[in-house]
């Protein structure tokens, strides 16, 4: 089979297993076919808190959010930690897909109005992400039983995590009926109760840790859809004004910090707690990072609406709120990236506080200042002393335009950036030549254990994994 094939099908032709983590396993089309729905989610959203800039439409704009990012999430869990081939994944993904197609259609008008289909979607996406645990954990075991041996440990988590879900699934379907603050109460604890579930079933269970290079490779995919989805508010701003310089250069300036946020978060090591959970097994550190995308992509949705708001400059007040919405959520972003950075941080250390692990050469660094820190905690501060200043939308944007450069530069010239760099190339690489040996011995094992026709008992016990829906 082809490796086109194989994104088109789902990616991987391999199932679970620590093998699974020295292999590639490349985001496939479905899963990016998934994450664009969310642009369209995410842009209703952003267009609901456009319309109505209030402390309380805040607030709901926060709650959804966090429930269509604990909806991505859910997914992406599954295929970094199981693999993105096996049919459970791929039709329970499509399916998935309409369930949040309709949630998207939800996120328009009152509240009141049409919370009840919101909350009748979301639950039928969270059914499906437990059928497809269910499903996926059948096929495992049946192949267990297959080759004589006992069902792994994950079987005990995944039933945690099913028993879990499915009381979140209750809470959500329980307010639908309801309205105003009972059924936002609802929500909350239907999404605290599913947290809970992950938390304790990660305390309690030893599970199989997500692929070390497809998780952030999805993360850095929905970063851009983010950004995506920034450029598209500014383009609607922007569209709205006339075709000239003075009337388009907040737009450019506003492009010009969408740039250096990129630059900042793509410019970081940002594979290397992933890979430090791979080498030591433990998967904590690796969800600590991963879950602190959660501010740092809510601060990048407020960013759309704040930048839309600023390029639409319709008046003092309005100018206001977007310096309020851009300063605040630049802040956010920024503050993600040194929390970002300091678990990427504590990945190294435990890299070279292990006896023997220290790459030659470079035992003598010590501590060494974290500029790409106090530049980016500087920069937040300036920027949220910014938001009283009574500045006409050109010069705040091209102010915060300059911080942020300003930012860039300094983080680039960070010698800890560099530092961090190489131990995730050496690191990837040793996994690379890890995978390489073993893919060496599963083809001699192959050829040895042969058959007849062709077929060895190995291809044989991973058909059931790569068969067409």
């Amino acid at each position: 089979m082809t490796a086109q094939a194989r994104k088109l099908r789902g990616g991987t032709d391999d199932g679970g297993g620590a093998d699974r983590q020295d292999r590639d396993q490349p985001v496939s089309w479905l899963e990016l076919f998934f994450d664009l729905v969310f642009v369209s989610a995410f842009d209703r959203l952003s267009q609901r808190l456009a319309a109505h800039p209030t402390l309380p439409s805040f607030g709901v704009y926060v709650l959804i959010f966090l429930a269509l990012w604990w909806a991505w999430l859910g997914n992406t869990n599954f295929a970094a930690r199981y693999g993105n081939s096996c049919r459970a994944y791929r039709w329970g993904t499509l399916a998935q897909m309409l369930a949040l197609a309709a949630l998207t259609v939800s996120l328009r008008g009152d509240l009141r109005d049409v919370g009840a289909f919101f909350a009748g979607a979301y639950a039928a996406g969270r059914a499906l992400l437990i059928v497809m645990l269910v499903l996926h954990r059948r096929q495992e075991a049946a192949a267990a039983r297959r080759d004589g041996k006992r069902p792994e440990e994950d079987g005990r988590s995944d039933r945690l995590l099913v028993l879990g879900f499915s009381v979140g699934v209750l809470l959500w379907l329980a307010s639908v009926p309801l309205g105003g603050a009972a059924q936002l109460a609802l929500w909350t604890l239907a999404l605290a109760v599913d947290v809970l579930t992950v938390v304790l079933t990660e305390a309690r269970t030893r599970r199989e840790l997500p692929h070390q290079g497809h998780y952030p490779e999805r993360l850095g995919l929905l970063f851009i859809v983010f950004l995506g989805a920034i450029v598209t508010e500014l383009s609607r701003s922007a569209g709205e004004q006339r075709l000239r310089l003075p009337d388009q250069l907040p737009a450019v300036l506003a492009f010009v910090q969408i740039m250096a946020v990129w630059r900042l978060y793509f410019d970081e090591a940002h594979t290397l707690p992933a890979l430090v959970a791979r080498r030591s097994g433990r998967a904590g550190l690796l969800y600590a990072w991963a879950y602190t995308h959660l501010p740092l992509m809510l601060g990048l949705g407020v960013l759309g609406v704040g930048l839309g708001e600023s390029v639409a400059g319709e008046g003092q007040e309005a100018d206001h709120l977007a310096r309020l919405l851009v300063s605040g959520a630049l802040a956010v972003v920024l503050l993600s990236m040194v929390l970002l950075r300091a678990f990427s941080l504590r990945a190294l250390n435990r890299v070279e506080d292990t006896p023997g692990q220290r790459p030659a050469g470079r035992e003598g660094r010590g501590r060494q200042l974290n500029l790409s820190a106090v530049a980016r905690v500087t920069g937040a501060a300036v920027l949220l002393l910014l938001v009283p200043v009574p500045l006409s939308s050109p010069v705040y944007e091209a102010l915060c335009a300059a911080v942020l450069l300003l930012v860039t530069y300094l983080s680039w010239r960070d010698p800890l950036r560099e530092r961090l760099s190489e131990q995730e190339d050496d690191l990837s690489d040793a996994s690379e030549e890890a995978g390489q040996r073993d893919d060496a011995g599963t083809g001699t094992e192959g050829q040895e254990g042969a058959r007849p026709d062709g077929n060895s008992e190995n291809r044989q016990r991973d058909t059931p994994d790569v068969q067409r829906p």
